[in-house]
């Protein structure tokens, strides 16, 4: 486990960062944000930064711009496509479908479109999902899209630093413009979550994998790290802000901005430079499983079952710790018995699906296995 080779290596260290992260968004939904908007009765916690865990989602994209860069390096198109479907697929069902029926019998359930845009994955690029969470999605996908459409086109390899140059730039662009012409000025008013916003975070991911696995440490390579890295740490501050405007809480400065990206980053490298033994590798992959279901079901199935239970059973306990509880249990049941079940079905069917249509041009020099075959 010392090679940092991409087509061999798990790194593992990665699975407990993404519970990690997926734990603190909970957190934050379940102690600062939802309290602050009125959708969980009860103060808002302020210790321990809680504020700003709402970053980790920002964290989760630096993690995508690496893995899905490991995972497109020496796959055909189609295999990748096929990954990417199965990995996304599954637990979209199983989650939409819970929010759905639960949120149909407790009263407050999403949308028939936004549950069968959940289904259908696509969708989600233009209308929201079964819970709010989903938001992030969107530009999972649309990142996805700009590597597929690279693998069908050239080499990924070869393109992966032009990539991460392109969106970072666009997102430097989109800074000035917004600041010399105001907000929306490239659509953002289309959607709450403009793309342009987080680009930096998936190029960031790519160039770090360059650098930590490519070894690829030179000049262009390290100019279009810090280019992402100035343009994330000011998008962390502009967000904080935004958000801390939408909760009526206390603006932060650029020096916030830049802490927040610091941390995540240095977490990240650290992490994924990190080691375990196969029993702790183990753990960590049980935990990675868990973090993706408990992602999209925490937040509006959360608010509802705390809602309920303070209703039912009063609000002299705080039921939070127990609602967090249960998703974490809920999300490992969805993680280790029912998504592997479905999966498999996935990709025998897009599998199937994808040879009768005679899908199967290659730009890859093989077929090896790597991390994303099984992330």
């Amino acid at each position: 486990m010392t090679s940092m080779n991409a087509t061999h290596k798990r790194f593992d260290c990665l699975e407990i960062l993404r519970f990690v992260l997926a734990f603190m968004t909970m957190t934050w939904h379940y102690y600062y944000f939802g309290p602050m908007i009125g959708a969980v009765a009860g103060p808002a916690a302020h210790a321990f930064a809680i504020r700003y865990f709402s970053f980790s989602v920002e964290i989760f994209f630096i993690i995508s711009g690496f893995i899905i860069t490991a995972s497109a390096i020496n796959r055909r198109p189609v295999d990748f496509l096929i990954g990417r479907v199965v990995r996304l697929g599954p637990c979209l069902l199983v989650c939409a479908t819970l929010s759905f029926v639960v949120g149909l019998l407790l009263g407050h359930g999403p949308t028939p479109l936004s549950y069968v845009a959940s289904l259908f994955i696509v969708p989600l690029v233009w209308t929201n999902g079964a819970d709010w969470s989903y938001w992030s999605l969107r530009l999972e996908i649309v990142f996805y899209a700009v590597v597929f459409l690279t693998m069908c086109v050239g080499s990924i390899k070869k393109s992966v630093i032009w990539i991460a140059l392109l969106m970072t730039s666009y997102d430097a662009v989109s800074i000035v413009a917004e600041k010399l012409f105001g907000d929306d000025v490239f659509g953002a008013a289309l959607t709450q979550y403009p793309l342009e916003r987080y680009l930096s975070f998936f190029s960031i991911g790519m160039v770090l994998y360059l650098i930590l696995v490519g070894k690829k440490r030179n000049i262009a390579t390290f100019s279009v790290l810090l280019l992402a890295l100035a343009a994330g740490a000011f998008r962390c501050y502009e967000d904080a802000n935004r958000i801390a405007k939408l909760v009526g809480d206390t603006p932060v400065s650029v020096l916030s901005g830049v802490s927040i990206l610091a941390v995540g980053v240095v977490a990240f490298v650290l992490l994924v430079r990190g080691t375990t033994n196969p029993r702790v590798a183990s753990v960590f992959s049980v935990l990675g499983r868990i973090s993706y279901p408990l992602y999209l079901i925490h937040q509006n199935l959360g608010y509802l079952m705390i809602r309920v239970i303070n209703a039912k059973a009063g609000d002299a306990i705080d039921w939070r710790p127990f609602v967090m509880a249960g998703m974490v249990v809920t999300a490992g049941a969805i993680a280790l018995y029912v998504e592997p079940v479905l999966a498999t079905y996935y990709r025998r069917y897009l599998s199937s699906a994808a040879s009768s249509a005679g899908l199967v041009w290659a730009r890859a020099s093989g077929s090896k296995r790597s991390y994303g075959d099984v992330d």
